[in-house]
């Protein structure tokens, strides 16, 4: 599937075009598994204002969506000019031409109408769209990030996982079922660590901070490489384990080192299909890990791709400054706004 954006059905995009392209604002929702961030956000990216809460989905959907209703009603409140809508990212597979949550596993959410469901929460009609929260991200560098004016790149978000977006000629691709890019659960190695998919080997499995933190645990369980600190014991956390590589401890630089290695093998295959101009890096482990993650990686893409498709290749860091301004970005690509040049 191929469209402007996804995450609008026919009925919602003419109203949303008409009203969207007259308005100045919109709110952008990060929906995760530990907080929800919202953000009210201008036409051209600026945050005006910003709220955050826990998550807590052990409460039960309802009141996450709750949660999620009040900080909607409170920012809609700061906007000094008519608001074009709420786009809403969350985890998991998403139906976003329906607002359906079909899986989110951390969530412990299935089928759920989040669209529909917020609406009915709150107490003004708002156009409501929901995409995976990787493919916003995608958006949000395409409209006000490090992808502005580019036509053809990957968003790659390293974190608690992996997730990817993929703008190509402008446009978001979420694939016949929605599930495009989802190279986080692309099995590298049939034999190798469960992942909470189903599958083993899965490419998070190993590049991601908890794919991390379990390389070191294999490599010093294995007595190797001979000096790591992080031997001694206590808590191993990724970033402890960031820290630890940062500092030269030659476990986590081989856990990273690793991680260089798959990444660099999704790099090639994005490469390979799209020919991307650039390759957006964002996450939390993906921004802070940087400089150990991209050099090796490029590395593990130059053995395995040609040398004319990295002509035109940038590997650059997000330049989102909140998590909910891409969610944000999903209003106007449905107002028919074009990407910032």
């Amino acid at each position: 599937m191929f469209n402007r954006v996804e995450s609008m059905s026919r009925r919602s995009a003419l109203s949303s075009t008409i009203s969207g392209r007259s308005a100045s604002y919109a709110i952008g929702v990060d929906l995760g598994a530990t907080k929800i961030a919202a953000a009210l956000v201008s036409r051209d990216g600026r945050v005006v204002a910003e709220k955050r809460v826990p998550t807590e989905p052990a409460l039960g959907e309802e009141a996450v969506i709750g949660r999620m209703a009040t900080l909607v009603q409170e920012l809609s409140q700061e906007a000094s000019g008519p608001l074009a809508g709420v786009g809403i990212g969350t985890p998991g597979y998403v139906n976003s031409a329906a607002g359906i949550v079909q899986n989110a596993v951390n969530l412990g959410w299935q089928e759920v109408p989040l669209a529909q469901r917020l609406q009915a929460a709150l107490p003004m009609h708002l156009d409501i769209w929901v995409e995976n929260d990787a493919n916003v991200q995608a958006l949000g560098e395409y409209y006000f990030g490090a992808a502005r004016g580019c036509d053809h790149f990957v968003f790659i978000g390293i974190g608690s996982g992996l997730g990817s977006g993929i703008i190509s000629r402008g446009a978001l691709i979420t694939g016949a079922t929605y599930m495009a890019a989802e190279m986080g659960h692309l099995s590298l190695d049939p034999e190798g660590r469960q992942c909470a998919c189903g599958l083993r080997g899965c490419v998070e499995t190993v590049v991601s901070g908890p794919g991390i933190v379990a390389s070191v645990q294999k490599y010093l369980a294995q007595g190797r490489p001979m000096g790591s600190r992080l031997a001694a014991g206590g808590p191993l956390t990724p970033e402890r384990v960031l820290q630890a590589a940062q500092e030269g401890d030659p476990a986590a630089r081989a856990a990273f080192a690793e991680a260089a290695s798959w990444l660099g093998m999704v790099f090639a295959a994005y490469v390979a299909i799209l020919n991307p101009a650039k390759i957006v890096i964002g996450g939390g482990l993906g921004l802070s890990g940087f400089d150990l993650l991209v050099p090796d990686a490029m590395g593990e893409l130059r053995r395995r791709v040609g040398a004319q498709s990295l002509e035109a290749l940038q590997v650059v860091r997000s330049q989102l400054s909140s998590s909910a301004v891409g969610a944000s970005a999903l209003v106007w690509a449905a107002a028919g706004q074009d990407g910032q040049r």
